[in-house]
């Protein structure tokens, strides 16, 4: 298995600076290279292009919540593949999610501009293979194992909104992608320890803020952990923001947009 990162910024990157953490789990079969892209944020179009893809070299995607830095590109995805084949909508890709969010993101998002066709109202389903997941669902991938795990990310009027991370294994090596979530020690220890790598949301500017983990709480992690961990999903603030020295802290460092990682023994090894 093969991560490549098409981006590794926040909601609030530039282009210039970053991409959104959209992140590409690629894996080889005797049919060629495999493609499971977690989260479709607004500036896929320009990231998938700078890396050299098409929206039809994405076998699923899997979306982890609904903020536009995670799911806005769907609606360009399902347009690029519907109609830039013949017959339209001969092949799918497949989208994975919890299915409330797939339920609320076609409700309150992506059917205002996908549910009319000229000949007829789509649904969901007319543009995606859909695979929706509950607590305890496993979606198979190649030989990979891709379930999902609740975070605490933000609250609408006190009510918690559906935010979750993804665990992956493959030959007994886990891999977990926290996504957007707090910083939760006690809620994550269970999962910190099985992995053999993490992908930790951080964010490095000094303004508190109550929606993601900060580098300030993450430094104070035992050693053990951070040096499994790689931390993604940051803003520079186009460059006033100076990256602190993360290998030094223990940590394996910051991801970088276009970063690709593959196993070497029992690590993510940047190539």
């Amino acid at each position: 298995m093969e991560i490549e990162f098409l981006g590794s910024g926040s909601a609030f990157v530039l282009a210039e600076e970053n991409y959104h953490s959209n992140i590409l789990i690629k894996v080889q079969t005797e049919d060629g290279e495999k493609r499971l892209l977690i989260d479709a944020g607004t500036t896929i179009p320009e990231s998938l292009n700078a890396a050299g893809y098409k929206p039809q070299d994405i076998d699923a995607i899997l979306i982890t919540h609904l903020h536009a830095d995670h799911a806005g590109g769907i609606e360009y995805l399902a347009f690029k593949n519907y109609f830039e084949q013949f017959p339209f909508g001969v092949k799918k890709p497949t989208l994975i999610g919890h299915h409330k969010l797939l339920k609320h993101g076609w409700k309150h998002t992506w059917s205002g501009g996908l549910k009319t066709l000229s000949d007829k109202e789509a649904k969901l389903d007319t543009y995606f293979d859909l695979f929706p997941m509950g607590g305890i669902s496993i979606y198979y991938f190649h030989g990979v194992s891709v379930s999902i795990f609740k975070t605490d990310h933000v609250s609408d009027n006190g009510d918690e909104v559906p935010s979750f991370g993804v665990k992956l294994i493959e030959n007994g090596k886990t891999t977990i992608i926290t996504g957007d979530s707090k910083f939760n020690y006690k809620g994550m220890k269970s999962l910190y320890k099985s992995a053999n790598v993490i992908f930790q949301d951080c964010e490095i500017a000094k303004y508190p803020n109550p929606v993601h983990a900060q580098y300030h709480e993450l430094v104070n992690l035992p050693i053990e952990i951070k040096n499994k961990m790689w931390l993604y999903h940051y803003s520079t603030k186009n460059g006033t923001i100076i990256l602190p020295d993360v290998v030094s802290d223990g940590f394996l460092g910051f991801i970088l947009r276009g970063d690709k990682l593959i196993w070497h023994f029992f690590y993510f090894d940047l190539y």
